[in-house]
């Protein structure tokens, strides 16, 4: 099936134009979010709790933002016994309310996620912190796409992740500034730590607009571990293994920091750090 299509299609040499994902005939699991006028409602969603060896998930999350709202959402998708996963993540956010998504993606070994947010409301905004890391020949799909709508909305996309083996990453980002959005703000970072030669790191950060009074920043890396930074570290004592765990939790650490549990944070770090 197709989980995903990019809103402007690039070179189809890319294979980026859209997303592929075969899930067998699983339930859906639905969830509705809806915070009234003027409230903060906060969702947390471990995957954990309902994985099971060989299985493949749908998990959709449907958001609506009334007025003056705030909308929490919590995601953390860590258990390796997944086989496939799919997540589905809709928003729609009315004036001055606003959508905070933070998002860890470190689970099952074929994995596509959606968000897309839909600022309609003037002043409305959404702002997404995701964490993700991937072995052995795992694949990892991330798609944003935010519609900015009303006007003065603003939006802030952080990615930062790890790949190890030769695990493959996409990230897909794309802001749309529509026709009436003036005086919106948009802003997308993805970066990837690479650790062997072997991974595979692909990043589309997309801007498209149709007004003139917006502004809009985009950028993407990846690269490997400074060997600078390594051997700084290791000169104190730590071996090379140790060390680079300390690199990736430093740029992983302040995304999962800020799950509002602490035996939620340290179970998700040691995940990670085991498969390093």
């Amino acid at each position: 099936m197709i989980a995903n299509t990019l809103p402007l299609l690039t070179w189809r040499w890319l294979k980026v134009n859209e997303s592929l994902i075969e899930l067998p005939e699983v339930k859906d699991q639905v969830h509705e979010i809806k915070a009234e006028e003027g409230q903060e409602v906060s969702a947390l969603f471990d995957t954990n709790e309902m994985a099971e060896p060989g299985a493949s998930r749908h998990t959709v999350i449907n958001i609506r933002a009334e007025k003056d709202s705030t909308v929490n959402i919590y995601y953390v998708a860590r258990s390796h016994e997944e086989e496939k996963a799919l997540t589905d993540i809709r928003a729609d956010v009315m004036e001055s309310a606003r959508v905070n998504l933070i998002q860890i993606e470190a689970g099952a070994k074929d994995v596509v996620t959606n968000y897309v947010a839909n600022l309609i409301g003037d002043k409305s905004s959404t702002n997404v912190e995701a964490v993700y890391f991937a072995d052995g020949d795992n694949r990892v799909d991330i798609f944003y796409n935010i519609n900015q709508m009303g006007k003065e909305t603003d939006s802030n996309i952080l990615v930062n992740g790890a790949l190890k083996d030769k695990a493959k990453k996409t990230f897909k980002g794309t802001i749309d500034f529509k026709r009436g959005s003036i005086g919106s703000t948009g802003s997308e970072e993805e970066f990837a730590t690479l650790l062997d030669d072997e991974v595979r790191s692909i990043a589309v950060p997309v801007l498209l607009c149709q007004e003139d009074d917006v502004e809009g920043v985009h950028a993407a890396s990846a690269g490997k571990i400074d060997q600078d930074t390594l051997f700084y570290i290791m000169s104190r004592g730590i071996n090379e293994e140790e060390a680079k765990k300390v690199i990736v939790e430093t740029k992983l650490a302040p995304t999962i920091h800020k799950l509002p549990d602490e035996k939620l944070r340290e179970d998700v770090w040691r995940h990670i750090e085991a498969r390093m």
